[in-house]
């Protein structure tokens, strides 16, 4: 009787086993879940790459990343901001206005003229498409470094060529409280470098010369790289140490 017993309770046993393994649902995923983690990993990996990509540094430089975003410039520090034909360069130089372009009979009238000890004078000559540079000098002593340009296919007498570049030296580094004051288009002798750029935005090309020297320029237009304002900006002492604006016809 014992053994029947243990009989019986074995072919019960053997009968439940088989019932819950009846009732177990197959797993349709089982054994590719390492398969879709490889693919999600892949996945993700080749997003990141895209990412990166479309935010690759051309730019060696790092400085100028603390004032604006570097990735906007290629591997030469140029990007593709301008002006715009739009824009206008309004400047003045202790009060006295400085346009560009502009003749010398029109500087004249507005009390510049050419300062003694120029190498040229109204009356040199100037060969086609060459550039002279100049200084003006108004009735109070006041001098401004200046280009003219002679935009025609041949020769012709200074006074014919248009001013086209102006460069003023800020002197508020050297002499604080009896200095020449400055402004072009908002940028004066006493501005940071964050300034300039809250001003006139980012750069369309910079250029390093030192670690303490860097120049920021703005072109008006893609077409023509000479034309606008350049900055130029000691980094290290934050400060503007001069400013160039031009405007070639």
């Amino acid at each position: 009787m014992t053994s029947f017993k243990k009989v019986a309770a074995l072919f019960t046993l053997l009968i439940l086993v088989m019932l819950l393994s009846a009732c177990s649902e197959i797993d349709p995923d089982y054994g590719k879940s390492d398969k879709l983690s490889q693919d999600a990993l892949l996945a993700e990996s080749e997003e990141q790459k895209t990412d990166d990509e479309h935010t690759k540094i051309m730019s060696s430089d790092r400085v100028m990343s603390n004032y604006f975003d570097i990735s906007l410039f290629d591997e030469e520090n140029y990007s593709d901001i301008y002006l715009g034909k739009k824009f206008e360069i309004n400047a003045t130089y202790s009060g006295e206005s400085l346009p560009v372009p502009t003749s010398l009979e029109d500087m004249a009238e507005l009390g510049w003229n050419l300062s003694d000890g120029n190498e040229y004078n109204e009356k040199s000559l100037v060969f086609a498409y060459e550039t002279i540079d100049v200084i003006f000098e108004n009735a109070n002593g006041l001098k401004v470094n200046a280009k003219c340009y002679n935009s025609s296919r041949s020769s012709v007498k200074l006074e014919k060529c248009y001013v086209v570049k102006f460069r003023i030296d800020n002197d508020f580094l050297v002499d604080s409280t009896n200095y020449k004051p400055f402004n072009i288009n908002g940028i004066t002798n006493t501005m940071a470098v964050t300034d300039v750029i809250d001003i006139l935005g980012t750069p369309s090309h910079f250029y390093e010369v030192s670690t303490d020297s860097y120049y920021l320029d703005y072109f008006i237009t893609k077409r023509d790289r000479r034309n606008g304002i350049t900055v130029y900006i000691n980094p290290i002492d934050d400060t503007v140490t001069a400013v160039e604006f031009s405007y070639y016809k």
